[in-house]
């Protein structure tokens, strides 16, 4: 199993992540990992209807993909893991040793800067837990950065995360 890339993003899959990411990972399977989006039917169809034509997809909740993980359902597959929170893919890490090498932060809930949310650009925020957990994850291997669309320059959160 390879994990192509892991991308936090708030609307899951949608138009860019489905025509722009995913060709762009080459990866044979789409997971939206999100407790949520597991038990809500017509998100789940919508989801379905947007993934690329020849890629598998499954929109499952987190426990479920520990236990797929653990038993290596996964086995020889290239992934491109969707979650709506880094804590989502620090979990997976944590509980499965999932080895994500690669965390784009594409979009998140938009909060007000201030206190403990820090504004990194117009459409991430990120709040001391999640810049604790992208922490947990950069610590662990992985390259973190924020990008929403291919056209875009990464641009790295070191900075945010030490």
């Amino acid at each position: 199993m390879r994990i192509a890339l892991s991308r936090i993003d708030n609307r899951l899959l949608h138009g860019v992540v489905a025509t722009q990411w995913a060709p762009h990972t080459g990866a044979q399977r789409i997971m939206v990992v999100d407790d949520e989006t597991a038990g809500n039917e017509i998100a789940k169809s919508s989801m379905r209807l947007a993934r690329p034509a020849g890629t598998a997809i499954s929109i499952i909740a987190l426990e479920t993909a520990l236990e797929n993980f653990r038993a290596n359902k996964y086995a020889g597959q290239s992934i491109f893991i969707i979650a709506r929170e880094p804590g989502t893919l620090r979990a997976l890490v944590e509980g499965a040793g999932v080895p994500i090498k690669e965390v784009d932060v594409g979009a998140t809930a938009q909060r007000e800067a201030g206190g403990d949310v820090v504004e990194v650009n117009r459409r991430v925020t990120l709040d001391a837990l999640e810049r604790s957990d992208l922490r947990y994850l950069a610590d662990h291997g992985a390259r973190v950065y924020a990008q929403y669309l291919l056209s875009e320059k990464p641009q790295p959160l070191d900075d945010l995360l030490s």
